[in-house]
């Protein structure tokens, strides 16, 4: 009987990967709670693998950041503290301007209309839902491969960090005109421009998370 309601995708990937992939998108949905104690014969009855399978996995997410392991409780989804989650805002308010304005550079046309249409249908979404789609799409176009590892790594822990506190994710409806004049300036091929905007978004951002650390 399902216990955690996980289920394993049919792909061509590695099962390891799959195991990874499904874990992974567990911890970021909320599936997995921050701080939830992971423990392997679960998982392993719940995702049909070997515990070899279960540990790889376990351990490349433990070199994301989103499992940590602790002294006589094992491993366990990653919660931050106040003080991570600070530091992970500064992390990010400082690479948030220079990929967006490489975005601006080396964005296709296509990445950019995909952007476009993303915040044109953020209305129906809440602000860090938004947020994080909004990141995920200038990350792929920005061509800075270490700028973008490093920030979707610091992304996905901070999503968790919004699974802690969740009531708060609706209330920053400003967010949506920031990202709109992020895209903007994109549009416009004003590299400048778009890192200004990107350096005043991260900023109202991190007043945002810093509620949800605190």
């Amino acid at each position: 009987m399902a216990l955690l309601g996980l289920h394993m995708p049919r792909e061509t990937t590695s099962l390891r990967q799959q195991v990874t992939d499904t874990l992974r998108e567990s911890i970021l949905s909320g599936s997995l709670r921050p701080g939830q104690k992971l423990i392997e014969r679960v998982l392993c009855e719940e995702l049909l693998v070997s515990r070899t399978i279960l540990r790889e996995a376990l351990q490349h997410l433990q070199a994301e950041g989103v499992i940590v392991s602790t002294p006589r409780r094992g491993l366990s989804v990653a919660k931050p503290s106040a003080e991570e989650a600070n530091q992970m805002l500064r992390v990010r308010q400082a690479l948030t301007p220079l990929v967006g304005e490489e975005f601006a550079c080396n964005a296709s046309n296509a990445q950019v209309a995909r952007l476009r249409a993303h915040v044109d249908r953020t209305d129906d979404q809440n602000a860090m839902t938004a947020e994080n789609r909004f990141y995920s799409i200038l990350l792929e176009g920005c061509g800075n491969s270490v700028a973008s590892a490093m920030l979707t790594l610091l992304n996905n822990r901070m999503i968790i960090l919004q699974h802690l506190e969740p009531g708060v994710t609706n209330h920053n409806r400003d967010a949506f005109d920031e990202l709109r004049a992020i895209v903007s300036a994109i549009e416009a091929r004003d590299a400048e421009l778009t890192s200004r905007v990107c350096s005043a978004h991260a900023t109202s951002s991190t007043g945002i998370h810093r509620e949800l650390a605190n």
